[in-house]
């Protein structure tokens, strides 16, 4: 028997194993050859001959019979393996410009049959040969003896990577063995982390400290504020319409709320401006101060430094007028600042940027505070306690010696990053947080594609993707691969996507924008459907058994009867979607390089390994 596949024949390994029994009968009959020659006191030499015929019968089946024996073994499954940092060195150090996935087999026909022959048998039976039943079926894995280690070229990654996965199927620990790779190979990495897991910020430090580098690595966790640094997620931005998008993109709108919303982002983006006119950063904090407690200030420093600059022959003037209610109300002295400006500057020195400030400070106050209403409470989520100074760091404050972040600072200074976002704590505020950084770094991205040289990779690693997903991170899908910016998503079904972003299309733009996908254990149907129809189709074996009897209507005792066997072939998929459900924890079906389909079994990255795995 051959254990190789032939695609016109057909061969069942689940069979029992007859070469098995034909090799202990051949041994049975040299044994009793010995026992009849001498009991009966026979010539040797027609035993040796006898020995000799039944040993080459036997050594004739031996072969198969042991393929089938190591096969039908094979179907335990393998234990989960432990592995340590200089094990995975180990594995990569010949192979720099690939990524290890583990162990594994490329999956093809040949285990298609086989599975689809596995499905016709007692499952309860095949679980109960497992030495230690565990999430899912080993046997998917083990109906290939053969496996090795995976690797995929870096090149094929640029193309971005989906990973699927309901919980505790092993998601995380793939990001682990992924990001300490790219760790190791000197890159920068960017990890969104919703849940906060601190198995993967201690890898990620673990590498670090191996590279000889621990000050590679930062973290910002909104959990530990003392042992984080600082971040500023309106860092970066080409435009300044750019913020007041990035934030109103975080308001909840329902069936009307889109006016509110406008109205919000209108408010923000005049905010902003005035910011830029007084030459001050824009943070979270003024943004807050200045919707939320007026914007006489703001009004008042804008008109006179923009006069300064652009109508210095009116600046004279201004100072003058302002004397007039120097010792009144900042509320008045702001409106007589506007009241200068729109007499004698607006008609020959105008800046739209700064009338719509002027417009929003003459604005009703009972209306204005209406409408930006649904603006506020985001605001104040993302600027109250800890969480204002982190995300509205002041360079200035000599009291905090906290390092200030941006996307732009961590990618430029190849940086190891890791940013919890804390969503088991506060849901609306870590998808917020984690929605802002996407948007400053899709503005980063921008600015690499349009203007970068010598760029390095730059790796951004999204776990449950779908809370944080908008519209800028499916612009770095687009188009990051110019900018070197390689992404990899990880959720648990594809409707994530789509409930998500509220609209069917733009979750199949996301899904369109990836090459490379990696299912682990997946239970829902919709999700198990869209994996295995990127996969193609192949014809599966099987035989028809027909039997009959037939009598003559004029002679009754005369029959006669049949029995045939036929061998059939259907289009089936290359992998039944419902198998998806079955997968056992870390082990994956992957479509990965364009074509390539693997069967791969993830190791677990350790410190240091209790016991040997098998």
């Amino acid at each position: 028997m051959s254990m190789e596949y032939d695609a016109h024949g057909y061969e069942m390994v689940w069979r029992p194993n007859y070469e098995l029994k034909a090799v202990v009968g051949w041994l049975l009959a040299i044994v009793g050859a010995v026992i009849v020659n001498f009991v009966g006191g026979l010539p040797t030499v027609p035993l040796y001959i006898m020995i000799a015929i039944c040993l080459v019968m036997a050594a004739a089946r031996a072969r198969p019979a042991l393929q089938l024996h190591r096969i039908h073994k094979n179907l335990k499954g393998q234990q989960l393996k432990e592995i340590e940092l200089s094990e995975v060195v180990e594995q990569i150090k010949d192979r720099p410009d690939d990524q290890w996935l583990g162990f594994g087999f490329d999956w093809g026909p040949r285990h298609a049959q086989r599975a689809f022959e596995l499905g016709k048998r007692d499952w309860a039976e095949l679980r109960s040969k497992e030495d230690n039943p565990d999430m899912g079926v080993r046997w998917l894995h083990g109906i290939e003896l053969n496996e090795g280690p995976i690797f995929q070229p870096m090149k094929h990654v640029e193309g971005h990577t989906l990973i699927t996965g309901t919980t505790g199927s092993g998601k995380t620990r793939l990001f682990d063995l992924l990001i300490t790779q790219r760790i190791l190979a000197g890159e920068s990495v960017i990890v969104l982390d919703p849940k906060g897991d601190a198995e993967t910020r201690e890898n990620m430090k673990r590498a670090c400290n191996y590279m000889g580098d621990p000050r590679r690595f930062i973290s910002f966790h909104p959990g530990f504020p003392l042992e984080s640094v600082r971040l500023d997620p309106l860092a970066n931005f080409s435009r300044p319409t750019e913020l007041a998008s990035r934030i109103a993109a975080l308001i909840a709108t329902s069936s009307g709320g889109e006016v509110f919303k406008d109205f919000g982002q209108m408010a923000m983006n005049n905010v902003i401006q005035g910011l830029l006119l007084i030459d001050a950063r824009p943070t979270l904090t003024r943004l807050r101060r200045y919707l939320e407690g007026g914007t006489e200030s703001l009004v008042l420093r804008a008109v006179q430094n923009y006069v300064e600059r652009e109508a210095p022959d009116f600046h004279q003037d201004l100072q003058v007028a302002l004397s007039k209610v120097e010792k009144a109300s900042m509320l008045k002295r702001a409106a007589a600042a506007v009241r200068f400006y729109r007499e004698f500057v607006q008609e020959t020195k105008g800046n739209s940027d700064l009338e719509g400030l002027l417009t929003m400070f003459q604005h009703d106050k009972a209306h204005f505070s209406k409408m930006i209403a649904s603006l506020l409470p985001i605001m104040n989520m993302l600027t109250s306690g800890d969480l204002g100074p982190m995300l509205s760091p002041e360079r200035m404050d000599q009291d905090d010696t906290r390092p200030i972040y941006d996307t732009r600072k961590i990618t430029e200074q190849n940086k190891v990053a890791y940013i919890g976002l804390d969503s088991l704590t506060d849901a609306m505020v870590g998808s917020a947080i984690g929605s802002m950084i996407l948007s400053d770094l899709a503005a980063v991205a921008g600015d690499r594609y349009n203007y970068g040289t010598d760029l390095r990779p730059v790796n951004i690693f999204v776990d449950e993707c779908a809370e944080v997903i908008n519209d800028p991170l499916i612009q770095i899908l687009n188009k990051g691969r110019g900018a070197k910016l390689r992404l990899f998503v990880a959720t648990q079904t594809i409707a994530d996507f789509e409930a998500r972003l509220g609209d069917a299309a733009k979750a199949t733009q996301v899904l369109g924008n990836i090459n490379n996908n990696i299912s682990l254990r997946v239970i829902d149907p919709d999700t198990q459907k869209y994996i295995t129809d990127n996969l193609p189709l192949t014809r599966v074996k099987y035989v028809m058994r027909t039997q009959g009897m037939s009598s003559d209507s004029n002679d009754p005792a005369v029959f006669g009867g049949n029995h045939g066997e036929r061998l059939m072939e259907e289009e089936a998929p290359l992998l039944q979607p419902q198998l998806l459900g079955y997968l056992p924890n870390l082990e994956y079906i992957a479509k990965i390089s364009g074509g390539r389909i693997v069967k791969g079994r993830l190791p677990i990255l350790v410190e240091k390994k209790e016991s040997k795995a098998a």
